[in-house]
C-alpha cells in the first residue's frame, strides 16, 4: 500500500511542473498578456491624457518609469527623406506636391514589447479631418485623423483604436 502511495506521489510531483509551464514566447502576445505600460513624453501634453484614458480602461497600469514594464508607448515624428534635383548645377530640395496620395503624418505612436523590442501596435496621427462613419477593421497599423480634435479627443481616439485591436487579439483563440 505504501509503495502505491509513494509511486502516485512521485508521479504527481514529476508531472506538476509540466502543468505550470508558460506558453512558448512565439504564442504569447504582449498586448494581451501585458499589464504594466510605460508612457513616454508626447507632443501637446498628449501623454497625460493617454495615461488618464489607460487608467479609465483598466487593462494596463500606466507608469512613467520605463524599467521592468511589459509594454512601452512612445510618440515620434516620422523621418522624411529630402529629395534633391539639380538647378544650374546646384542641388536644390524638391518641392513637395500638395496633391497626391501622400499622407501627412503629424507623428506616430508605437507600442513595443519592452523585453524583445518588437513592435506590437502602431498608430499614425494624420493631419486630416476625421470622416464620418468610417470604421476600419482593427489592425496593428492604425490611422487616426486628428485635424480639429482637441488633445483629449485625440488621446481618446488613440486608446479606442488600441483597445479595439487588443480586444480583437483577445478574442482570437490561437493568438494569446
Amino acid at each position: 500500500m505504501k509503495s502505491v502511495f509513494y509511486s502516485l506521489l512521485s508521479l504527481c510531483l514529476l508531472t506538476a511542473p509540466v502543468f505550470g509551464q508558460q506558453k512558448p514566447a512565439s504564442e504569447q502576445n504582449p498586448l494581451t498578456d501585458g499589464k504594466l505600460m510605460y508612457v513616454g513624453s508626447m507632443p501637446q501634453n498628449l501623454d497625460a491624457w493617454i495615461v488618464h484614458d489607460l487608467q479609465s480602461w483598466g487593462k494596463y497600469k500606466p507608469t512613467r518609469d520605463p524599467e521592468g514594464v511589459d509594454l512601452v508607448m512612445k510618440a515620434y515624428k516620422p523621418e522624411t527623406k529630402t529629395e534633391y534635383r539639380l538647378r544650374q548645377g546646384i542641388p536644390q530640395p524638391k518641392e513637395v506636391k500638395k496633391k497626391g496620395e501622400r499622407k501627412h503624418v503629424m507623428f506616430s505612436i508605437s507600442v513595443t514589447d519592452w523585453v524583445t523590442g518588437s513592435l506590437v501596435w502602431r498608430a499614425d496621427v494624420l493631419d486630416r479631418k476625421p470622416k464620418r462613419n468610417q470604421i476600419a477593421a482593427p489592425s496593428e497599423d492604425a490611422e487616426i485623423s486628428a485635424r480639429g480634435l482637441s488633445t483629449q479627443q485625440l488621446a481618446q481616439d488613440i486608446i479606442r483604436e488600441l483597445r479595439r485591436y487588443a480586444d480583437h487579439l483577445a478574442s482570437q483563440p490561437d493568438v494569446h
